[in-house]
């Protein structure tokens, strides 16, 4: 069994797209982070991941091994609006 997983990173508005192999043991936070920082994304807004086969809304502290996501799915980084 592969400690990594070859998976699909997309923003919400399908304006980036990166193909990436990540660790298992990547949180989803973590992923969250470095996305934000390699897309240069703003840093005071909060943003969640959806599988978008399965459309679960993934928890941040949980890792890529553990919550069921699978080789070339996905993953949907979309920022959490906040109304006023």
């Amino acid at each position: 069994m592969s400690d990594s997983i070859s998976l699909v990173i997309r923003s919400a508005d399908q304006t980036r797209k990166a193909s990436v192999t990540l660790p298992k043991n990547l949180s989803v936070e973590e992923l969250v982070q470095a996305t934000q920082q390699r897309w240069n994304l703003p840093n005071k807004t909060s943003y969640a991941v959806r599988v978008e086969r399965t459309g679960q809304q993934l928890d941040p502290g949980t890792t890529l091994g553990t919550v069921g996501v699978m080789d070339n799915d996905v993953l949907e980084v979309y920022p959490i609006l906040e109304a006023g």
